[in-house]
C-alpha cells in the first residue's frame, strides 16, 4: 500500500502534459504500446532516501543519596588533546552542553570529545540533543557537517578535541 504523502509527491512531480513536447520514437525502441492519435509522453520520477541521525542529550548519572558523601561531587578536570577532523557517527552515544560554543560528545568507547561550534552558535540551543544527516562515509566532520537542534538552530563544527582526565 502506498502512503498518501508518497502518492501526493509522485503526482506533484509528474510534469504537466500540456507543456511537454512529443517525441517520435520507433515502435521497436519503445517498451510501451502507443495509442494512435495520442503522442507518447515520458515522465521521470526520482525517489530519494534521507537518513537522519538523532543524538540525544545525556544527563550525568545521579549519585545515590548517602550520608557519607558531600553534597557537591568533585568536578573532574580535563585537558584537551588534538584529534582528527572526523568522528564515526555510530560511535556517538549522546551529548552534553558545556559552555558558550562547546558540546561534549560521549562515545561508546567511554571517551569525551569536545566539539567547538562556529562563532555565531551557542551550545544552549542544543539542550535536548541534535540531529544530523547521515553522510556517505558515515563520519561527522568538522568544517563539513551541520548539526540541527530541535529548536531550529543550525551550526557547523569548527573542530574536535578529545578530553583526557587529568590525574
Amino acid at each position: 500500500m502506498v502512503s498518501l504523502s508518497l502518492t501526493a509527491i509522485l503526482l506533484l512531480s509528474v510534469p504537466n502534459v500540456c507543456e511537454m513536447q512529443s517525441v517520435a520514437i520507433a515502435p521497436n525502441e519503445s517498451a510501451m504500446t502507443s495509442v494512435p492519435g495520442r503522442p507518447l509522453v515520458y515522465a521521470q520520477v526520482r525517489i530519494e532516501k534521507r537518513v537522519i541521525i538523532r543524538v540525544p542529550r545525556r544527563r550525568p548519572s545521579p549519585l545515590a543519596p548517602m550520608v557519607d558523601f558531600p553534597q557537591e561531587a568533585p568536578r573532574q578536570n580535563y585537558r584537551e588533546k588534538k584529534i582528527g577532523k572526523c568522528l564515526p557517527m555510530n560511535n556517538i552515544l549522546g551529548v552534553q552542553m558545556f559552555e558558550d560554543r562547546y558540546l561534549d560528545l560521549l562515545t561508546k568507547d567511554r571517551k569525551r570529545i569536545r566539539a567547538e561550534l562556529e562563532d555565531k552558535c551557542q551550545a544552549r540551543s542544543f539542550y535536548s540533543g541534535f540531529y544530523m544527516e547521515k553522510t556517505a562515509d558515515g563520519k561527522m566532520c568538522a568544517g563539513r557537517d551541520i548539526l540541527h537542534s530541535r529548536t531550529g538552530a543550525k551550526c557547523e563544527i569548527e573542530r574536535f578535541r578529545e578530553l583526557v582526565p587529568e590525574p
